[in-house]
């Protein structure tokens, strides 16, 4: 096969053959420089992330000649734990509401016309377009002691004092939820909008109920478009800062919170380096445990 090859190769002209060389090579040209971009502005600060949290820290920076594991276990200790577990549950709770929201959102969206869909799509997508300290900023003016929701509550009489609604985790799931709802209005959207809604016609022909109609044919069918916008969405939370900064505050930390505070105030790079590396590492084995749970077993077949 390979004379046969080299015999095809030795017939054929040179412009030609020249041309296919081009083509071969044309796809790593395209992705070189986004490779390099890679390279130097994420592997690279990541890598050297790792190889600092291994370090101790002194008076003049990073003590490049100690390696030692004491930055992790400092990182056992209640307090950073009990951050790190904070931390979890909000993104958690964050993503979990924003399903239960978007999908009957992206529901309505999908069944309307071309234009409709894009008119409603650039509804829900304007408020990324708005920086995101403005709009935490914003919420603050909303949920604080003498804003919108507690002034009105007080004038009509449901309340006697200002309810909590800052500095707490109520206020950073807030936040997060409308900073972050398109990551899973979006790819919700484009799974339903792809869905044969014959197949409920069918269904309910066939004696479904709508209950299980959702359960057993719409749910099922639309799970990798949810558990997809759902990841990012929790990927996201995980890694915000100025949403759970201004409105959780010091009361409320949160991983990201405290790891700038060690960076930046106390200086603490090797620290910092362990915290972030925490971050990473629990945030990619709870995305993979989420995979693995949603597509093993009979869900297997959705997903193939």
């Amino acid at each position: 096969m390979t004379r046969s090859s080299s015999a095809e190769g030795e017939g054929v002209n040179p412009p030609v053959r020249q041309a296919r060389a081009i083509l071969r090579w044309t796809p790593l040209l395209f992705t070189a420089p986004l490779a390099l971009v890679l390279l130097g502005f994420f592997v690279w600060p990541l890598l050297q992330s790792i190889v600092n949290s291994f370090h101790t820290y002194s008076l003049s920076g990073i003590d490049r000649s100690v390696w030692t594991l004491e930055n992790y276990e400092k990182l056992f200790e209640s307090f950073y734990l009990g951050v790190l577990g904070r931390t979890i549950r909000v993104s958690l709770m964050t993503s979990a509401i924003t399903a239960v929201l978007a999908f009957p959102i992206a529901w309505y969206i999908a069944g309307r016309p071309g234009r409709a869909q894009a008119f409603w799509l650039m509804l829900f997508v304007a408020p990324w377009l708005v920086n995101t300290a403005v709009k935490a900023f914003g919420w603050t003016l909303i949920l604080g002691p003498n804003g919108v929701v507690n002034s009105s509550l007080r004038a009509i009489g449901v309340i006697d004092r200002p309810l909590m609604l800052m500095f707490n985790e109520t206020g950073i799931v807030i936040g997060l939820v409308h900073g972050h709802f398109m990551f899973v209005l979006l790819p919700l959207w484009a799974g339903l909008a792809s869905f044969d809604r014959s197949l409920i016609w069918a269904a309910r022909n066939l004696g479904s109920n709508w209950a299980d109609v959702f359960t057993k044919v719409v749910f099922p069918l639309t799970l990798p478009a949810l558990l997809a916008g759902m990841i990012i969405n929790f990927t996201m939370n995980m890694a915000a800062f100025a949403t759970p900064a201004l409105l959780g505050g010091s009361r409320a930390r949160v991983m990201s919170y405290l790891a700038y505070e060690v960076n930046l105030v106390d200086l603490n790079w090797p620290f910092g380096a362990a915290m972030a590396v925490l971050l990473l590492v629990t945030t990619m084995s709870l995305i993979q445990f989420s995979h693995y749970a949603t597509t093993s077993g009979k869900r297997k077949v959705i997903f193939e």
